[in-house]
């Protein structure tokens, strides 16, 4: 991984060189923006890292010209600057950056960031993968379709080619470019020897009402007046909600076949062949490009839940030095209130004694005034009152502190970055984990009712598991309205672990249930759902071989019940 650094003092160059040598990198260093352009051209580096003022070019107008130049690989750019205005912020990031680093900046914060953009690199090198894949299997599909001696194109709702392969552009004579969003049958109309009948744009038309294929025979004279025949095939192309997106015409000239009777049999079945290869070479398309989208919605999801996991570490890390120090406090603010209780005792006791005796000894008037100006004091305050509230204020802060610190403990458990590996979790404790941290979304809407049966430990992925025990939950207390209860059952039933968490929310419609685990499948409003909690809570009880059912009336509410094998398979392993 190579890094480039642009800054021109001296201090703060050298600082980011040491620190990253120490992180193991071998870094570009450079004083200004005009050298760090050129060396960038000479070393086209993956990661820049450059202060935002330096003199001739500053770190902005650098960034605008890694933007302005194509590069194989994509390049990471960090901001350093003390400037922190929110304008300023998108003024950086119009010009092009990725992030930015505010000084003074921390060696840990530098290091996070760095390995957040080797992340971030990783996943568009994976982009790119994916769309040369599909590229490549485009060019296939052409190449097997360009093979054929059918004339085949597609085309739209509005007739306007898509797509024609070899056959289809030498019969029309025109260039595949100056063909692409052409009307086909305008076009057709204007060839010597038409190569999609009259018949043809009804049809059509008819196929993409019905989303049923339409098969025809053409018989027509040539130029020279030779009868012809040709075989007709309008097959549609489905979108994955039934719609008719595109329609295949598939034409084929079968004159001989009609001439020679003896081979019309043996041709009639290569067109059918030949439309079934075509047919499924379109599903396996389709299927490749679902597969695709599926694929890098999950890498987002992914990387977004990384991203969630790093920040709730780093947050969970800056609450607890505070807290820390302030339980210390605390308790030697305890200490200290048990040591000065007795000496307040002894002195409330010396005062009350003085006072008492104060008609037996003559204390001088000075004395005296003193005696009960202090006396007058203790009921003003209250003493007894301070004494006896002072400890239980203490405890409460304690208790507080305590409360703090088991919620930085769940979140650091339940996110933290990179350390998702197969352990053995107790599930009940996985669900009281997660029900601390997602709190705050089941507090104002629900009673939470825990059933937890005695459980062996499950080898399996727990951040995994928190996962789906909270997109659950949150789906469940989303699903109440105002107010009820979510229960939460745990057992062991033969060699699994089942975990139940109903709740008393507005239920799933039976139309629905078959399809709450299909990717992008929601029913929430557009902008408040993505459709892919349900389908990642399915893959991952999947990737551990267990089950996951529903079962949800509709006004009452939905159960969901989880199968966790106790032993793992050898692939999990």
């Amino acid at each position: 991984m190579s890094i480039l650094i642009a800054d021109d003092d001296f201090i703060s160059r050298n600082l980011l060189k040491v620190m990253l040598e120490k992180m193991g990198y071998n870094p570009i260093v450079t004083e200004d923006g005009i050298d760090a352009w050129d060396r960038y051209n000479e070393k086209i580096p993956q990661i820049v890292i450059s202060d935002w003022m330096m003199p001739k070019m500053d770190g902005l107008e650098l960034c605008r010209k890694i933007r302005s130049i194509t590069t194989e690989s994509y390049t990471y750019v960090i901001i350093v600057t003390t400037k922190a205005e929110t304008h300023d912020l998108i003024e950086a990031f119009n010009s092009g950056a990725d992030d930015y680093i505010s000084k003074p900046f921390d060696p840990e914060e530098l290091k996070v960031r760095i390995k957040n953009s080797e992340r971030i690199l990783e996943l568009e090198n994976r982009h790119k993968n994916f769309q040369k894949i599909l590229e490549r299997s485009r060019n296939k599909l052409q190449i097997v379709l360009d093979g054929l001696h059918e004339e085949i194109a597609a085309i739209n709702r509005s007739n306007l080619f898509v797509s024609l392969n070899k056959a289809a552009r030498t019969a029309v004579g025109i260039d595949y470019n100056d063909l692409i969003g052409k009307n086909c049958f305008k076009v057709n109309q204007k060839l010597a020897e038409p190569i999609w009948g009259n018949t043809i744009e009804k049809l059509s038309e008819k196929v993409f009402k019905s989303g049923l294929p339409e098969f025809t025979l053409d018989k027509y004279k040539d130029q020279n007046g030779n009868l012809k025949f040709k075989q007709q095939s309008i097959l549609p192309i489905n979108t994955e909600d039934g719609q008719v997106e595109q329609v295949i015409l598939v034409s084929r000239d079968v004159t001989q076949e009609y001439i020679k009777t003896d081979e019309i049999k043996k041709l009639n079945e290569k067109l059918k062949k030949t439309t079934v290869e075509v047919n499924a070479k379109n599903v396996k398309l389709k299927t490749a490009l679902k597969q695709l989208e599926e694929t890098q919605a999950q890498i987002l999801q992914s990387e977004k839940m990384a991203s969630i996991g790093q920040l709730a570490a780093g947050v969970a890390h800056e609450i607890n030095n505070p807290v820390g120090f302030v339980n210390s406090n605390l308790r030697t603010l305890g200490d200290y209130r048990k040591d000065l209780n007795p000496l307040i005792d002894k002195y409330r006791h010396f005062i009350k004694e003085a006072k008492n005796n104060s008609e037996t000894i003559k204390f001088p008037p000075q004395l005296a005034a003193q005696l009960e100006e202090i006396e007058t004091i203790e009921n003003d305050v209250d003493i007894e009152y301070i004494q006896e509230d002072f400890g239980e204020l203490i405890n409460d802060c304690l208790d507080g502190t305590e409360r703090i610190r088991k919620i930085v403990l769940d979140l650091k458990d339940f996110a933290h970055p990179g350390e998702d590996k197969l352990k053995d979790m107790d599930i009940n404790n996985g669900l009281e984990s997660t029900l601390n941290v997602v709190n705050n979304e089941l507090k104002y809407k629900a009673k939470i009712i825990k059933k937890f049966s005695s459980l062996p430990i499950v080898h399996c992925y727990p951040q995994q598991i928190n996962q789906v025990f909270m997109n659950i939950l949150v789906n469940a207390a989303q699903a109440i309205e105002k107010s009820g209860e979510i229960t939460i059952e745990t057992e062991v039933k033969e060699d699994d672990v089942e975990v139940r968490i109903s709740d008393t929310g507005c239920g799933i419609p039976k139309k629905n249930l078959t399809r709450i685990f299909d990717p992008f499948f929601t029913t929430k409003d557009v902008g408040k759902g993505t459709g892919l909690g349900m389908n990642i809570v399915y893959n991952i009880i999947k990737k551990h071989n267990g089950s996951i059912a529903v079962d949800s009336e509709v006004g009452k509410g939905t159960t969901f019940t989880i199968r966790l094998p106790l032993t793992p398979s050898s692939s999990d392993e």
